[in-house]
């Protein structure tokens, strides 16, 4: 099965350069007949963060993704997403994407609004609960940002559609599914329940180093647009030189049968990747599999999160997101808010959840403990 990949250059967030940019990359890549039809974008807005910190979905890319649905012929655009643990809008207001899409005349779609989807076809997961607007929408727009993720080591146009899991429910997969490759193949269960039909990744400017909520912006210059989400992540790890087939949703996705098969039958169209690519990204550490280390040398071998004293304003988000219930505030008089985080390693399933939404930098995740977190 062929699939292409549109590769542009946009060297800049400014509002023209981006529309251009992005309308070639979608004319390429073939967007689907919008005519009459509701077309939903959703954003990656992992939490409130500003736009500089490549935490989420430029607010630029989804004004020029919005004016270029409306020029097909779209009669609405819906904008929505459901980070992780913060409820209401305040991540919707601090990223810019709020506010983007009302001056566009877009509206915003609660994912709160859940449904039922059947998955026959799941490996591991046969029922999803999503959000009604990913099921509702006549065309699904996967509008990701390329990033590193401590566990996924990536994520891109999949991993975004994990979005439109209510909230909280999100975290219960980590729990039933902690081992990456097992995670892995829900993420792609979960891409064949709900289906997206177009994909557009913001690549002017990245996540390297402990992303995707702690890492750090890094230029890549590029917009990549496909109707192919597997070819377009591929596309995009080689971008930052990463096999793709490291990354398990990704090499799991590829036997699937509904995207590609191999890397063979990708067509990029634009520059060559040798072009655009980076050699020195920095990537998160590669891990051996949960499974094939003995619990007594997990805490010896398997990264694990670090809390610091200093940096921690015990906000508890992260106690709220864990699924395994590991991390618990309690009084201490040498920490910044007198409060610190304590963690029970035996319970820690080691999702790094706490990590992603984590707003104090307060975390890091390391096999050994730093200099500075205790």
């Amino acid at each position: 099965m062929k699939a292409q990949v549109a590769l542009v250059r946009c060297a800049t967030y400014e509002e023209t350069a981006v529309e251009a940019m992005v309308r070639q990359a979608c004319d390429a890549a073939g967007f689907p007949d919008a005519s009459g039809k509701t077309v939903l974008l959703k954003p990656n807005i992992l939490k409130g963060a500003s736009p500089d910190q490549a935490v989420t979905t430029h607010p630029a890319i989804l004004r020029a993704a919005i004016r270029y649905a409306k020029s097909k012929g779209a009669a609405r655009v819906l904008v929505g997403e459901s980070p992780a643990f913060q409820v209401g809008t305040a991540a919707f207001k601090k990223s810019g994407l709020l506010e983007t899409a009302a001056e566009e005349g877009a509206e915003w779609v609660d994912f709160l609004d859940a449904v039922q989807v059947e998955n026959p076809e799941g490996k591991v997961v046969r029922n999803f609960t999503v959000a009604r607007a990913a099921t509702t929408a006549d065309i699904l727009v996967s509008l990701c940002k390329l990033k590193t993720h401590q566990l996924m080591y990536f994520t891109g146009a999949m991993k975004n559609l994990f979005g439109t899991v209510p909230g909280l429910q999100k975290s219960q997969f980590h729990l039933r599914f902690p081992d990456r490759e097992r995670f892995g193949q829900m993420l792609t269960d979960l891409n064949l329940a709900v289906r997206s039909h177009f994909s557009i990744m913001d690549a002017i400017v990245g996540m390297e180093g402990p992303g995707p909520g702690s890492g750090y912006p890094r230029s890549l210059g590029l917009v990549l647009a496909s109707r192919d989400p597997l070819a377009l992540d591929m596309t995009a790890c080689r971008t930052i030189g990463l096999d793709p087939h490291l990354v398990a949703n990704l090499k799991d996705a590829l036997g699937r049968g509904h995207w590609i098969g191999s890397e063979a039958e990708i067509e990029v169209l634009g520059p060559a990747l040798a072009e655009v690519a980076v050699t020195d990204w920095k990537h998160v550490p590669r891990q051996a599999p949960d499974r094939k280390i003995p619990a007594a040398f997990r805490n010896l071998f398997v990264s694990r999160p670090f809390f610091s004293r200093t940096k921690c304003s015990a906000c508890k988000a992260c106690v709220t997101i864990c699924p395994g219930a590991a991390l618990e505030l309690v009084p201490d008089p040498r920490a910044r808010a007198k409060k610190s985080i304590r963690v029970n390693y035996d319970k820690c399933i080691r999702c790094y959840c706490c990590h992603e939404v984590c707003a104090d930098e307060a975390i890091v995740v390391k096999r050994w403990r730093p200099l500075g977190f205790a």
